[in-house]
């Protein structure tokens, strides 16, 4: 073998048979996707008794609505509160216990139906329990597998459990009608069981260290967090903008799926099948968006490719809205699913680089609230809407909104980051600074350099500083004073 192709990287398939080798990785991996298969199925069984079999109850809109709130709330909510008793808890006993408890909930769901109120306290014991045992799992890799086969397994673990999850509810919606749906929810309960059973197998105990604070210091620590990374992110236009737009997409997205419901059950007359249809064609444009992403990256800058995404999606909307179809309606989930990963890889990717190490967690866990509770918005407009507007109109609206957020992103990321300077003894001319304030946080600097520029016939301040944290900014000002301009840095730091 020649020296070039010894240090060539393996490939794919090769970095996860590596991961593979761990037997208990392989367990955990099995467990996950055991589970959320029973996922797919459980949110097949909620659509179909919610939305599309108890028709009297209540509208597909209002049906809708209530299977997002149960699904989207509780996981949401819990997310960012789950690690404070994962890292408390045997973490094995968690996989074990959580799945177990799911199954006994679903039981507990089978003599019961779409008109009784007691649906929701199993069904939201289950997705509950869902966040935990998700977070659980992924924070359990990195004790499994190799340092270098820790990127594959997550992957791995991450999209086979998404790809899943597709399967459960496509496969599920589509035994509802030649099985009913009590059969979907046994086949959930046994797929549960299972992934109990695997969580025994792991050898790995993967016990927690006991933090040294109490829960209720932990949990007040958590929301600290919380609204430490959302003062940041209001701070960084890159990331907030980012966040913002993507959050608008799920909103969109969100209210035609409700939607596309509404057409497919009232219009067409179609079952619970056409749930499923609709996340089919919406997950087979995901894959092609996530596997074409890659040819815009050389080509153009990333505020630009989430400008695209907006506007074919836009297009598309428009196009169709005269002439609402099944193979239109079909058409535009495609394209939405691949316009989503055109803007949510991007988007992702902005975050990271705006957003110093130090607040990404925090950052992220204010992202995915309001990413999650932006479908949970648009299915209740949708309940108001829907009765009162055709769906042509309706469709033709996400459009011409979808086409006002095109230019939204790369007029957003231009905008300036601000900052404040505390100097030593009241900020003079011949005084140097101390500290900078952004994003709320304080944080000692060292003058690297400072002078006088003249730009437009106005006199600027300039400094240029390095943080401990941030690495080398600069920023300037008015010479007469005024607000501090962050010229570059405070994101990743940049070192000098």
């Amino acid at each position: 073998m020649s020296a070039g192709s010894q240090a060539r990287a393996p490939g794919t398939f090769a970095r996860a048979r590596s991961a593979l080798r761990s037997p208990d990785f392989s367990l955990l991996l099995a467990c996950r996707l055991a589970s959320q298969l029973a996922d797919g199925f459980f949110q097949a069984y909620l659509v179909a008794e919610i939305v599309f079999l108890n028709p009297e109850g209540h509208s597909t809109a209002a049906g809708v609505a209530k299977a997002y709130a149960l699904l989207v709330i509780p996981f949401s909510v819990l997310g960012p509160l789950s690690g404070v008793l994962i890292d408390r808890w045997s973490r094995r006993r968690i996989l074990l216990a959580t799945p177990v408890l799911k199954a006994a909930a679903v039981v507990v769901l089978i003599p019961l139906g779409g008109t009784s109120i007691w649906l929701y306290v199993p069904a939201l014991l289950v997705v509950s329990l869902n966040r935990f045992f998700l977070t659980t799992a992924t924070s359990s890799i990195p004790s499994l597998v190799a340092d270098q086969d820790l990127l594959m397994a997550n992957s791995m673990s991450t999209v086979g459990g998404t790809v899943v999850t597709f399967v459960g509810i496509v496969v599920g919606t589509k035994l509802v009608k030649p099985l009913g749906a009590t059969s979907v929810l046994w086949a959930g309960a046994a797929l549960y069981l299972l992934a109990g059973f695997l969580a025994t197998r792991i050898h790995q105990p993967l016990r927690a260290v006991r933090p040294d604070a109490s829960v209720r210091a932990e949990l007040s620590r958590v929301f600290a967090d919380l609204w430490s990374g959302a003062k940041r992110l209001a701070a960084t236009p890159v990331a907030a903008g980012s966040i913002t737009c993507i959050s608008a997409d799920q909103f969109l997205v969100g209210f035609v799926t409700v939607l596309s419901l509404v057409v497919f059950k009232q219009r067409f007359h179609q079952g619970v099948g056409s749930y499923g249809n609709i996340i089919a064609a919406g997950g087979a444009g995901v894959l092609a968006g996530t596997l074409t992403v890659g040819l815009f990256e050389e080509r153009m800058e990333k505020p630009r490719i989430v400008a695209v995404a907006f506007a074919l999606a836009a297009v598309v909307c428009l196009a169709v809205a005269p002439d609402i179809g099944g193979v239109t309606i079909l058409l535009t989930s495609f394209v939405l699913g691949l316009t989503f990963a055109w803007r949510k890889i991007p988007v992702d990717t902005m975050v990271q680089e705006a957003v110093p190490d130090r607040f990404r967690g925090r950052v992220f866990a204010v992202y995915d609230i309001t990413y999650s509770m932006s479908r949970v918005a648009a299915a209740g407009l949708a309940v108001l809407l829907i009765p009162r507007v055709t769906a042509g109109w309706l469709l033709f609206l996400v459009g011409v909104v979808y086409a006002l957020l095109t230019p939204a992103l790369p007029v957003w990321v231009r905008r300036p980051q601000w900052a404040e300077l505390r100097f030593y003894a009241g900020g003079r001319a011949d005084e140097v600074p101390r500290t900078v304030v952004f994003g709320g946080e304080e944080a000692p600097v060292e003058v690297l350099a400072s002078w006088i520029e003249e730009r437009d016939g106005e006199r600027l301040r300039r400094f240029r500083l390095r943080t401990e944290a941030d690495g080398v900014i600069q920023l300037s000002a008015p010479e007469t004073g005024g607000p501090w301009r962050i010229e570059r840095g405070a994101g990743p730091a940049e070192r000098g």
